[in-house]
């Protein structure tokens, strides 16, 4: 046997998941019976009896159980080519708009939207970088990456790797000053933290701490210059871990106190279906996001 009709596959790989031939047929719009012959050719082609036949209907036997796995990865890998020969063969084309908070924007978002310009770049996209939330509805984004899950109905959402959190300092700041063993010890360092928007106190509040904004030496709602303030040795802040590593002056510190990792969803319209640059932007940033953002963004 040296070749394997993949129609066929997907055949046995919808048998597999509908768990009758009936459901399959429907399934992939064939008739039963041609479907069966499909399924009888294929066990002919491969000399392996894949389906267990009964009066009550059909199973796979050890053999097809065995290969199921690896149907599902070449149907997987059927779909990669055909979203890669679609982007070679028909270029995409049009606007995109992507919101996303200031942090994402700043540090992970680049290298992600450097990648997608390099395959696709018939598409133009407009970044919206705001810590507000974007209406997907009144158009003021098409695609949003966002740190809590989707209340809408008609958004297609897709959850992501969520993104750890820990508080770091410059190494000298520590030398200086200690590494805050428990809550009183705060007392007296400098801590980082937001001016009028309230998210950290509140989420703090959830944890059972009771912080306010005069525990905070040093104020600002923007995000990436809280990260910079600690990188210049100014004080205590929390950021994201897989952030903190690409720079060696900082240091965890806080250990004893686990914040709670970050949610992170990707989040369209439902439109999406029907728009091609949409949709393969999208489609890019999900699994870039879902694989390692952070070593991504370090790697370009």
């Amino acid at each position: 046997m040296n070749d394997v009709d993949w129609r066929r596959v997907r055949i046995f790989l919808a048998v597999a998941v509908a768990g009758s031939l009936s459901a399959a047929a429907r399934e992939l719009g064939l008739s039963q019976p041609t479907l069966s012959r499909e399924m009888l050719a294929l066990e002919r082609e491969t000399g392996v009896n894949l389906l267990r036949r009964t009066k009550q209907g059909v199973s796979l036997t050890e053999a097809g159980e065995r290969l199921v796995e690896t149907a599902a990865r070449m149907g997987r890998a059927a779909g990669d080519f055909a979203r890669e020969a679609a982007g070679i063969s028909a270029e995409t084309v049009g606007d995109v708009r992507v919101s996303v908070n200031e942090v994402l924007g700043t540090y992970l978002l680049p290298a992600a939207l450097a990648a997608l310009r390099r395959r696709h770049p018939g598409i133009r996209v407009d970044v919206v970088i705001s810590n507000r939330v974007a209406s997907l509805d009144r158009g003021e984004a098409d695609i949003a990456l966002r740190m809590f899950r989707p209340a809408q109905a008609d958004l297609v959402v897709r959850r992501l790797a969520d993104m750890p959190l820990g508080f770091y300092a410059h190494r000298d700041y520590v030398a200086r000053h200690g590494d805050p063993a428990h809550w009183g010890d705060l007392v007296g360092h400098s801590v980082i933290g937001n001016d009028l928007d309230a998210d950290f106190i509140e989420g703090a509040s959830r944890m059972g701490l009771e912080i306010t904004r005069d525990d905070f030496s040093l104020r600002c709602d923007h995000l990436p210059t809280q990260i910079e303030l600690a990188r210049a040795g100014a004080g205590i802040c929390a950021m994201h871990q897989g952030l903190a590593v690409r720079w060696p002056e900082l240091v965890p510190v806080m250990s004893w106190l686990q914040l709670p990792a970050l949610e992170c969803w990707c989040v369209a319209h439902r439109d999406v279906r029907r728009n091609p640059a949409i949709g393969a932007t999208m489609r890019h940033l999900a699994d870039w996001f879902e694989s390692d953002p952070y070593a991504l963004s370090r790697a370009t």
